[in-house]
Order: C-alpha cells, then sequence, then structure tokens
C-alpha cells in the first residue's frame, strides 16, 4: 500500500478555486477510511480509487481530460466532504441514515451557524461595495430586419435604410421579414449575432439602422426603437434581497473559517 500525504496548506488553498464549488458530485455514497492517532492530528484515510471514480465522473461529464489542477480540485473537495462527514458522525447527525454528501451539507450549516443578523448600516455598506450586482443592464428595443438573400439589396431600399425608413417601406422595395426584439442586451446582441454588431447596436442613434449581418438566414439589419439605461435599484426597494445576499457572504466566509481549521485537526493520507 503506497501512501501519499498531500500537502494541507496546498489543498485548502484550492477549496477557495471556483472550478472547487463547480464540481459537487455524488458517486460514491461511503468512502472506506481508518482513523488513529499521529502526530498530534486524527488521522482520515481516503482511498484514492474513490477519488479516481469522481475524477473519471468528471471527464465523463465534461467529455474531456481534466488537468492536473482540476485533479487536485476533486481531491481536496473530496477530502473536505470526508472531513465535514467525520464531524458530522461526532456530533450524532447520522442518525437519519443520510449519504455522506448529505451529512457533509448539514455540518456546512452547523459550522457557519453563528451568522447574526446585520443593522442596516451594514446592509448599506454592502450595497455599496456591491453596485454592480444591483444594477440593471442597459437594454434597447429594436427592429429586425432580414433580407432573403445575403447580397447587397437595391439602391433604393439601401437609400430608405440610410434615411431611417419604416420596415414596410423597405420590404416594398426587397424581399424580406421583420420582427421585434424587445428589451435585448449586449450580451443577448452578442449571442445572436457577434460581440461587434451587438456594439455597433448599442452605439447607434435612435430610428437608425445598424448593418448589415450576413448568416445563412439573409441580410441582417437592426433598428433601435427604444433605450433603457443602466440604473441602480433604490437600497429600500431591494433590502431584503441585499439582506439574503449578506447572510449568504457572511455564512460562506464563517464556513470557510471553520472548515480550514478542520483541515487543521486531520492528517490527510491518500491509500493507492
Amino acid at each position: 500500500m503506497t501512501e501519499n500525504n498531500p500537502d494541507p496548506s496546498t489543498l485548502k488553498k484550492l477549496l477557495h478555486e471556483p472550478m472547487t464549488h463547480f464540481v459537487v458530485l455524488a458517486v460514491l455514497l461511503f468512502g472506506v477510511y481508518g482513523v488513529s492517532s499521529l502526530g498530534g492530528g486524527e488521522l482520515l484515510e481516503v482511498r484514492q480509487q474513490d477519488i479516481d471514480a469522481r475524477i473519471f465522473m468528471q471527464e465523463l461529464s465534461t467529455g474531456r481530460e481534466l488537468t492536473e489542477e482540476e485533479r487536485d480540485q476533486i481531491t481536496a473537495l473530496y477530502i473536505e466532504e470526508q472531513i465535514l462527514v467525520r464531524e458530522a458522525v461526532r456530533l450524532d447527525l447520522d442518525n437519519d441514515a443520510r449519504i455522506h454528501d448529505m451529512l457533509a451539507q448539514k455540518m456546512r450549516h452547523v459550522l457557519s451557524g453563528d451568522v447574526i443578523q446585520p443593522d442596516e448600516a451594514e446592509l448599506r455598506a454592502y450595497y455599496e461595495a456591491n453596485r454592480d450586482r444591483y444594477t440593471t443592464l442597459e437594454t434597447v428595443d429594436v427592429v429586425e430586419l432580414v433580407f432573403d438573400t445575403p447580397d447587397d439589396p437595391v439602391e433604393e431600399a439601401l437609400a430608405v435604410l440610410a434615411a431611417g425608413g419604416e420596415p414596410e417601406e423597405i420590404l416594398a422595395l426587397e424581399p424580406g421579414t421583420d420582427s421585434p426584439l424587445p428589451r435585448v442586451n449586449r450580451l443577448d446582441l452578442s449571442n445572436i449575432f457577434s460581440d461587434e454588431f451587438s456594439e455597433r447596436v448599442f452605439a447607434a442613434q435612435i430610428d437608425e439602422w445598424v448593418g448589415p449581418y450576413v448568416s445563412n438566414r439573409g441580410q441582417h439589419w437592426l433598428r433601435v426603437l427604444e433605450r433603457e439605461e443602466a440604473e441602480l435599484a433604490d437600497f429600500e426597494e431591494i433590502v431584503e434581497r441585499v439582506r439574503l445576499d449578506w447572510i449568504a457572504t457572511e455564512e460562506d466566509r464563517l464556513l470557510q473559517i471553520e472548515v480550514d481549521r478542520l483541515w487543521d485537526d486531520y492528517v490527510i493520507v491518500i491509500n493507492d
């Protein structure tokens, strides 16, 4: 049996990475590990094959081979779950016979249970520090004109486009269709067309036609009808949302402090 002893500080650091919070797999219900006393900390042994199974399922889900860093992150997450399970069992939270990931989730709630209710000053400070979160995106109402061919329309139609003419007038000169696109933001238009075309539309004046954008459907032109600027929501209108966000952030902060403390109580050994 080969023993690999990962650096606890390195593994703990990985838990702060976004990928760690993304990879939440429930492949194996119960791992096999042993407990003994070693170096002043409790020994937690986990099986490499259990970790490999999680890595395999993630690769199956993503359709690609994981990087070494991603493998380390999955390893760190699995070890953290086993630590939380051990603590949950210690607190007698396993009597309902739930699987390990449920026990770990319970323990997370226990560890972050000291969150207090924020006062108004704390909420306002959080609101000001996270203004982007509470600001609506700039949107435009546009009408889309699609000519049946990707080729340039007749000169008469181009002239009406340049003059900001109505869709009906343009379609009388060049075959195509028109349809509304209400309240779209930059990302919406980028997904439909392209980043460059989206920026051109948002830079346009009201009633100005922007184009052409060529696709397999034909030649696209967009006309901006109305614009709604980005706006920060009033604090009083969203105070309950801010309160929930503050509590969630504080729970995460306290949870990570407690999880980091628990890491220091264990000596981690991964068995092949």
